[in-house]
């Protein structure tokens, strides 16, 4: 730089004046200062308001928090969204609003809409995990995982299930129309049937298994329970209470019977009242009343004393005289003596198991908020009380009566009953001493409850007798929380689907049998489940189980392993539920006798229970295999061998193939990228996207084959059968199983003098020794 553009102090030639006009400096920028502050303020189209801030302010989440620029830029940013169409997001309601009564029901309509809610899903949903099944929101198990503390409950103590999901028909008309439209879908020959004079009484609650129309032994529906209501008049009503896996199957055999029957009629069902109501050569009518009942099932000894402190029974009509729903009936046909004094003398029983099998109880009780207790508390019965063994034996013929099969009387009880807030307005408006409560007050509304003992197991060949006995109690909708809570302050633990899977397999029974639609639906989610979770997996940590001679490990192939034992193709097939035949094929397992000829042997399934000799744990999909002759000498040498995987190499020359394709399609794409290509890189992805599935669908068929040649030959020992549910059983302690045997596999078991089976695990090549028995309620 040459010295003469420097100042002359510093040696140059330019020379600088001493003083400067700040004013005529400013006035001659003037303009550039203008347009600075006007590019600023009014940005141009192609600029947005956060880009005008530095570049150490700027923050992605401007576009969408308005809130992070500064308080004078927030509105030009706002009409900036608003231009783009891009509307800004409103600030979220508080939480006290979103707590509001009304705006709280608001959102729960609408989260009802796809699943329904029993009357206990919002206490539920805080302490269990929550399951959409069956089209209910339902609790499956409690959040502590205290399992053994559910299973104590319920041998113990007393464990409380809401199965309020089980869906209640009412039919109305002569009983021997009812009886001929029932002998169509249920057969004798697998208990009492639906007529019989144990139960038309109405003081009993019966069990049916329900088929399609005269397909007996096949085309199973599943189990229900009925009710007759004590009626002396000509026309009787029945309500069967059916299981929402069955419900849709149930409705369309009944539709068809009312069809076939009165073909001039059309039915025509409504979607907001789910009624089925039809006539039946005239005389019979039909309705589907979901959500009309709240049922609770207790389980366990003190299931009893639960009921006899939190239920306080009526004692005189003349004190409830001022309900609506009394006036609307005749209140002497409530027979509340002889109710109460019955329950009276069977109140202080130790245990359900003690009271006859199976009896119904109607009674008319105080609102539960009366009774329930300031803490929580443990209601114990005094043991030292003996029970008349006469009160136990002779039901009065009018305990089982309630006006609650009412549905006009179920209307009038929801609408009049009071509201927490409602209710405790006027508790401490009219209690006379602050804690104490007038339980005899009219404007206080008594509700009609029924209640239902179960007997448990009565399986004579294990040691679980009496085990699951307890009561259901049938409550009319709207107090629903009201009950439940007061029976858990006196001590009773909630379960959830859980427990009442397990509660079937603690008792040796059957639950969603394969031969039933139900089953088939199950199978097929446990299949998809296990299935997604095995192939999540590592290829280094999964099971190969080609190599240990499985062929289905996450499902049972039925229909091949019934055609492979009797050499005759099957379309379908059926799980033995015949009472008598069950009991014939148990002694004859035991005597080691030939079995007894049954109709359509090549399509039955005969159920099990299994329990191990030697140790070992059952699970679920386990092998059942015809031993040999040496197995029982040395059972601790019996292994499956290993089988040979032709599927290995091909496995790890896809997996070396796939991967350079993958190294070859990213560099494909990078050319596309640098050339500017970006229409010919997403087609590029969709076409390697599609490659990539079939590569995954390929790999997966190379682990799990989906077509099956053999089920009886593929291991060294013939299978039999699969165990359907398989676990630890605390009533046994023992390993134990439920599952289903081929009947041939049986006969040939017995023929070859055998009594005992082989067991082996899905990921597992020994094989252990287990004893078997035929489960005879099904």
């Amino acid at each position: 730089m040459k010295t003469a553009e420097f100042d002359t102090t510093l040696g140059g030639t330019e020379q600088l004046p001493d003083l400067a006009n700040t004013l005529k400096f400013a006035a001659s920028r003037s303009v550039e200062i203008a347009a600075m502050t006007e590019s600023i303020l009014r940005p141009s189209k192609t600029k947005l308001i956060f880009q005008s801030l530095p570049v150490h302010m700027r923050r992605r989440v401007m576009s969408h928090n308005c809130k992070r620029l500064p308080r004078k830029l927030r509105q030009g940013h706002l009409e900036q969204l608003k231009k783009s169409g891009l509307p800004p997001k409103l600030k979220r309601p508080s939480r006290k609003y979103r707590r509001r009564p009304g705006n709280l029901l608001e959102e729960y309509n609408r989260r009802q809409r796809r699943y329904v809610w029993l009357e206990t899903h919002v206490w539920h949903a805080k302490r269990f995990h929550m399951l959409e099944k069956w089209g209910y929101q339902l609790a499956y198990a409690p959040c502590d995982k205290a399992f053994r503390a559910c299973y104590r409950a319920s041998s113990a103590h007393c464990l409380m299930q809401d199965i309020s999901y089980h869906i209640p028909i009412q039919i109305s008309g002569p009983l021997d129309i009812i009886k001929e439209m029932f002998s169509s879908i249920t057969s004798s020959a697998c208990g009492l049937s639906i007529y019989a004079k144990a139960f038309t009484g109405g003081s009993r609650q019966g069990t049916i298994q329900l088929y399609k129309p005269n397909q007996f032994p096949f085309g199973y529906v599943g189990k229900a329970n009925f009710i007759w209501v004590p009626d002396e008049a000509v026309n009787k009503t029945l309500w069967l209470f059916v299981h929402p896996s069955q419900i849709k199957e149930v409705e369309s055999i009944l539709t068809d019977i009312i069809c076939s029957n009165n073909q001039n009629d059309e039915y025509q069902p409504t979607k907001k009242q789910r009624k089925l109501v039809n006539n039946f050569s005239g005389n019979i009518e039909i309705k589907l009343c979901p959500g009309r009942f709240n049922i609770f099932r207790l389980t366990g000894p003190n299931s009893h004393a639960i009921l006899a402190h939190g239920l306080k029974c009526v004692e005189n009509i003349e004190k409830i005289k001022s309900n609506k729903w009394i006036m609307d009936i005749n209140g002497k046909s409530l027979y509340l003596t002889d109710k109460l004094g019955y329950w009276q003398s069977i109140e202080k029983a130790s245990s359900p198991s003690q009271l006859p099998s199976r009896i119904v109880i109607g009674l008319v009780v105080k609102d539960p908020r009366l009774s329930r207790p300031t803490h929580r508390t443990k209601a114990k019965n005094n043991c030292n009380v003996s029970v008349n063994l006469e009160s136990l034996i002779t039901i009065p013929p009018t305990a089982a009566s309630s006006p609650i099969w009412d549905l006009k009387t179920q209307d009038i009880i929801k609408n009049e009953k009071l509201s927490n807030s409602q209710f405790i307005a006027h508790v401490t408006k009219t209690q006379l001493v602050p804690g104490s409560i007038f339980e005899d007050d009219p404007k206080l509304q008594s509700v009609p409850v029924v209640l239902v003992q179960r007997p448990g197991s009565q399986d004579s060949s294990l040691k679980k007798i009496g085990y699951g006995s307890g009561w259901d109690i049938i409550i009319p909708s709207g107090y629903g929380v009201q009950f439940w809570q007061t029976f858990i302050m006196f001590g009773a633990r909630s379960g959830g689907l859980r427990e009442t899977e397990n509660l079937a397999f603690e008792m040796g029974e059957t639950y969603l049998p394969p031969d039933s639609s139900a089953g088939e639906e199950e199978e097929k989610a446990i299949f998809n489940d296990m299935k997604e979770k095995y192939f999540k997996l590592p290829p280094s940590k999964r099971v190969n189980y080609i190599k240990l001679g499985i062929n289905s490990p996450f499902s049972c192939n039925w229909k091949l392993l019934l055609q492979e034992w009797s050499n005759v193709p099957v379309d379908n097939f059926y799980v033995l539920r015949d009472s008598q035949l069950l009991l014939k094929l148990q002694d004859c397992l035991q005597r080691r006798q030939h079995l007894p000829d049954i109709v359509n042997p090549e399509a039955c399934l005969v159920p099990v229970y299994l329990q191990m000799v030697n140790g070992g744990s059952l699970k679920k999909h386990a092998l059942i295999c015809l031993p040999e002759k040496d197995d029982y000498i040395s059972i601790e040498n019996v292994h499956e061998q290993q089988h040979d995987d032709p599927n290995e190499k091909l496995r790890k020359q896809t997996r070396i193939e796939h991967k350079l394709d993958i190294k070859r399609w990213r560099r494909k794409r990078t050319k596309l990228r640098n050339k500017n290509k970006m229409v010919t890189v997403q087609k590029s992805k969709k076409r390697d996207s599609n490659k990539l599935s079939q590569y995954v669908l390929k790999m997966r068929e190379l682990w799990l084959p989906s077509q099956i040649k053999t089920v009886r030959h593929s291991c060294s020992r013939q299978v039999m059968g699969y165990v359907s549910q398989g676990a630890f059983s605390f009533t046994e302690s023992n390993s134990c199983g439920l599952g289903y045997i081929a009947y041939h596999a049986l006969n040939i078991l017995i023929k070859n003098g055998h009594n005992q089976i082989l067991v082996r695990n899905i990921s597992s090549k020994k094989y252990r020794l287990g004893n078997i028995l035929v489960i005879k309620n099904c």
